[in-house]
């Protein structure tokens, strides 16, 4: 049997309704999605966490085109799904900030089940070249200054890692770490620092020392996990692929609607 992937995204919009339909659309897709109404806490996601995909409510209200561009900018989003959720006469502001899908308001199941259909593939593909495996592991981390403290790992690659703690920590802080990988008995011997981070806790560690042996067990680990993603399954759903728009070099999902030409 094929695996089902689960894929990580970020919803941003104040709109109950529309809300309501896409976390709908997003779960039968398997995508865990953290919604977001406030543009402050939206931007520290992109901005130093990783997302398979970013659905973005294009009211110019809540100013979806600084959170669209500072994915962009970002290293861990610079090339994640963005679906943008337009009217008509936004789609091609959206397009030149950075959408890669587009579904026309007012959203519907059917309309926005076809856009995340065929946005599913691209994040696939996105997922097995960043070659990173999201995992949920308990550790008590060594932090120098600190002190031994608990933590979480949430992502796991072969030269570094995400740490998420009670506090943050400081660039440039070491960490010395032993995790369990998931489904195995094989425990790991990990010593990094702390590249990045944020006041939230969430801080991304480079490897500094891992030992040779627990090394090679990390590699095949990760190799059998990315190895998923090759033959993952999407969902099953009644929706059918939407065509793509040949002028755009966008998927715009919607009838009966005339799409603009990008010169």
């Amino acid at each position: 049997m094929k695996e089902q992937v689960q894929l990580d995204g970020l919803l941003f919009s104040g709109n109950p309704e529309l809300l309501q339909v896409m976390q709908q659309i997003l779960s039968s897709f398997a995508i865990q999605t953290e919604v977001y109404t406030e543009i402050g806490s939206a931007l520290e996601v992109v901005t130093h966490r990783r997302v398979d995909a970013l659905i973005v409510d294009w009211d110019l209200a809540n100013d979806p085109t600084r959170v669209v561009r500072s994915a962009r900018k970002s290293s861990p989003n610079r090339n994640s799904t963005i679906v943008a959720m337009v009217d008509v006469g936004s789609e091609t502001h959206a397009l030149l900030v950075g959408a890669n899908f587009m579904i026309y308001k007012p959203v519907d199941l059917e309309r926005a089940s076809r856009c995340i259909r065929a946005a599913y593939g691209t994040m696939l593909q996105e997922r097995r070249r960043a070659a990173r495996v999201s995992v949920d592991i308990p550790v008590i981390a060594r932090v120098s200054e600190l002190g031994i403290m608990e933590a979480r790992v949430s992502d796991l690659s072969v030269g570094g890692l995400a740490l998420q703690c009670d506090q943050p920590l400081q660039i440039d802080r070491e960490v010395s770490l032993v995790l369990s990988l998931p489904r195995t008995n094989n425990m790991l011997r990990i010593t990094g620092r702390v590249v990045n981070g944020n006041e939230t806790g969430r801080a991304g560690v480079r490897f500094s020392f891992v030992p040779e042996e627990d090394l090679g067990v990390l590699e095949s680990w990760l190799a059998t996990e990315l190895a998923k993603l090759e033959v993952a399954e999407m969902p099953l759903s009644g929706a059918r692929i939407a065509p793509r728009d040949e002028e755009a070099g966008v998927l715009a999902c919607s009838d009966n609607i005339t799409r603009p030409s990008i010169l």
